[in-house]
């Protein structure tokens, strides 16, 4: 236990030189840019995204070609039971991190499950999720007008189910090619 008080100019740095309100127009949302780094949130969200499709390309030829899915709850758009559903953050995060399935903008997609059969104890496995963005200041999330059956203009309930079988379809076929599948999620049960 220290007795004595640190000597002035010991301890706790101040960082008030790139901290302060002073600095505000150089900084987007309260985020520090580093020299070299962009300056608006959209342009380093591009060029993240850029990075992660980089490597995804990089590492898609190690994928085996002969990699099939057996049925599932993803296939079927069958909700099971909570006690026999896979849930993974894992995948979950890798969702996510794709652009949204429906308009394309990266950076504010969140992992969207169907719609069919949920409640009453059921629930459909993290397996058939797919990206739809989230809503922001003035814009309705594509997640939000699925979830209330508006994404698509006609067909209602059945079309927006067959949508979400085929979003999470080629969702799992993505992040199987780019060789990003959580080690430890059965492919299919």
């Amino acid at each position: 236990m220290r007795r004595k008080p640190l000597n002035p100019g010991k301890g706790f740095k101040s960082r008030s030189s790139w901290a302060g309100a002073g600095l505000r127009d150089e900084q987007d949302e309260g985020h520090y840019c580093e020299p070299g780094q962009a300056a608006s949130r959209e342009q380093r969200l591009a060029e993240r995204a850029a990075r992660q499709i980089e490597s995804a390309l990089a590492t898609a030829s190690m994928v085996p070609e002969n990699v099939t899915m057996a049925p599932g709850a993803g296939t079927t758009g069958i909700a099971v039971l909570k006690e026999n559903v896979i849930e993974s953050e894992p995948y979950r995060r890798l969702v996510a991190e794709l652009p949204c399935f429906w308009c394309g903008i990266s950076g504010y997609s969140q992992h969207a499950h169907l719609n069919l059969g949920k409640g009453l104890n059921l629930k459909t496995d993290d397996r058939t999720g797919f990206p739809l963005c989230c809503s922001r200041p003035g814009i309705e999330g594509c997640h939000v007008a699925y979830d209330n059956y508006r994404l698509l203009e006609h067909g209602g309930r059945e079309a927006h189910r067959e949508y979400g079988i085929e979003a999470g379809r080629f969702t799992r076929e993505q992040i199987l090619k780019a060789g990003l599948w959580p080690k430890k999620l059965p492919l299919w049960a």
